[in-house]
């Protein structure tokens, strides 16, 4: 029997999702939650996909987070399928956040990623080469110095603690996000009535004292 090659999935459960792709040229796909799960505040959760995943020979399948998620707060620990598992698929969420988090059955909860690893065997030797860098700045090469890109995320500040995360994106489509910009037009439109206040009295001010220099 030949060997079967390339990127393998079995359903553990008739109605589990099959990973998917948001676009064609996207690295990762995404997985489903095959449960309704609350995650406790502060606290990891397995979560079920329902899923026996295979990958190729030379490679490693790798659980990422969805940047949707990750700006409210919920990231993916110990994601790493190796070429050999055959076992279920779960992926371990962990809720940063001071309120528990609610995971509905068929939400995209993660991504995997289909990486290429190195598998060379170790070589014992006297003493290693020597380079430029040597043994300089192991664990902080180029701190200080080094510029990042963060995704910037919109934030809603609450009294209690319990600060609310969200994507740009979902700026036009979520609800709070929506509510959130009426807010502050009316805010704005507030404060441009007050300012025009101010400026009518103090202009007030003026011209009774140039009327009577003992007004005050």
């Amino acid at each position: 029997m030949e060997k079967e090659t390339g990127m393998r999935v079995q359903r553990l459960f008739e109605d589990a999702q099959i990973p998917t792709k948001g676009s064609k040229l996207a690295a990762g796909h995404d997985l489903h939650s095959s449960e309704d799960i609350i995650i406790l505040a502060t606290n990891p959760a397995l979560v079920k996909i329902d899923l026996a995943i295979a990958v190729p020979e030379g490679t490693y399948g790798r659980i990422a987070p969805r940047r949707g998620l990750a700006t409210k707060g919920i990231s993916v620990d110990a994601g790493v399928i190796d070429a050999d598992y055959r076992g279920e698929v779960k992926a371990l969420l962990v809720n940063h956040n001071s309120m528990d988090y609610e995971v509905r059955k068929g939400d995209r909860i993660a991504q995997l990623i289909v990486e290429g690893l190195d598998d060379q065997d170790w070589m014992e030797v006297e003493e290693l080469d020597v380079t430029a860098r040597a043994e300089k700045g192991f664990g902080n090469t180029g701190l200080g110095v080094e510029l990042k890109e963060v995704q910037s995320t919109i934030c809603f500040l609450q009294a209690n603690g319990n600060h609310q995360f969200y994507d740009p994106f979902d700026i036009n489509q979520h609800p709070i996000l929506r509510k959130g910009q009426v807010l502050l037009s009316n805010a704005i439109i507030a404060k441009a009535s007050l300012r025009k206040f101010e400026q009518d009295f103090l202009s007030s001010v003026k011209e009774a004292a140039m009327e009577d220099e003992n007004w005050m």
